[in-house]
């Protein structure tokens, strides 16, 4: 099972702005964050930006990734 280390924090961006989410990136694989955008979670390779996979749940994103990253 992949682990996720917190790359950057939660971060307040004022009044009216509200907040930034903290931003993961798979431990031993750096180069792909795992983020939230709206109300799915993806894993982005950093080196050239392309998605490597999507789901709706956290939990089922790092089981795709696993069986990717095996591979």
């Amino acid at each position: 099972m992949l682990k996720l280390t917190k790359a950057k924090n939660t971060e307040w961006l004022g009044n009216g702005f509200g907040s930034s989410s903290a931003e993961w990136v798979v431990k031993g694989f750096e180069h792909i964050a795992v983020r939230k955008l709206a109300n799915r979670w993806f894993a982005i390779d950093l080196n050239n930006n392309d998605k490597i996979a999507s789901s709706f749940e956290k939990a089922h994103l790092i089981e795709i990734l696993s069986s990717k990253i095996a591979a």
